[in-house]
């Protein structure tokens, strides 16, 4: 049977354990399990399971999983645990596909990968694959950005996901006069004598430190995995996905600083990753979008 899998777990408890004492703490988790229970039921979903500070929950569409999710989050960031004054945070994972049901308990293929994405999501952070953004209906598909290709034991390819953005100022992106411009097929990047080309077809095109990257840029302010090119509605974008944010220098002159955020690559110019393009630092990348 098919459907969504969503778990939350409480970020930190063991410290909490550790300031609070064990019976404070206890009654802190307990009282967080049952808003994640009422909120669950607020989106026609179902708590599975419970295993410590986590629950594994069920819901028959993406979309309400998604909303679930979000719900889970703003109310958790605005509501402090009753009769302690503790904010709690979240870290939540997200998978749609095929569950298996026995001895009333969840098994299969979403209910691993959407553990896999929990422990991925850091606090206050939503992680889904792209299975899961491909059921979801527009509205919400469109409030999800390209996170990360990982490896996950049993794949045999590594699997897209995304993140939910959630919060208003997490979804800003800087636009560049895109109505008038024109639509490109292919990115050209140049980087130390290396030349990739980036087609409209391609997924994502990775670049980062890691050796496993489309285009590696072994530099110390570069993260592993910094930032993605995808093309969408006629344009390449770049998605920063790093600790220190790129720079992008359009071909008018103007640099764009992006940290956690997307801008569309215009006509000709050049990025800087972890620094700025102005600085010397050889780790200049070119772009051509034609």
């Amino acid at each position: 049977m098919k459907q969504a899998i969503l778990f939350a777990d409480i970020v930190a408890s063991t410290q909490l354990y550790e300031k609070l004492g064990d019976v404070v703490a206890a009654d802190c988790i307990n009282q967080c399990i049952q808003k994640m229970t009422d909120t669950v039921g607020s989106y026609n979903g179902v708590v599975n399971n419970t295993i410590g500070d986590e629950v594994m929950c069920c819901f028959k569409s993406a979309d309400d999983a998604v909303q679930a999710a979000v719900s889970l989050h703003e109310r958790f960031s605005r509501e402090p645990i009753d009769d302690y004054n503790i904010t709690i945070s979240l870290r939540i994972g997200i998978q749609y596909g095929d569950t298996i049901e026995r001895d009333d308990d969840l098994f299969g293929d979403a209910v691993n990968v959407a553990s896999r994405m929990t422990n991925i999501a850091i606090a206050n952070q939503i992680i889904t694959t792209e299975d899961t953004v491909q059921q979801l209906s527009s509205e919400w598909a469109n409030k999800t950005r390209l996170f990360d290709r990982i490896e996950v034991k049993g794949k045999h390819e590594r699997i897209i996901i995304h993140e939910v953005m959630w919060e208003e100022r997490n979804i800003t992106m800087i636009r560049n006069s895109t109505a008038s411009m024109a639509v490109n097929q292919s990115l050209h990047l140049i980087y130390q004598g290396i030349s990739k080309t980036v087609q409209h077809n391609t997924q994502a095109f990775v670049l980062g430190r890691s050796p496993a990257n489309d285009l590696v840029v072994d530099a110390q302010l570069v993260s592993r995995v910094h930032a993605y090119c995808v093309y969408r509605r006629g344009k390449f974008i770049l998605i920063d996905q790093s600790t220190n944010g790129s720079f992008v220098k359009t071909g008018e002159g103007r640099e764009i600083y992006i940290r956690r955020e997307e801008v569309p690559l215009v006509g000709r110019g050049i990025i800087g990753l972890g620094e700025s393009t102005v600085a010397d630092h050889g780790q200049i990348i070119q772009y051509i979008c034609v």
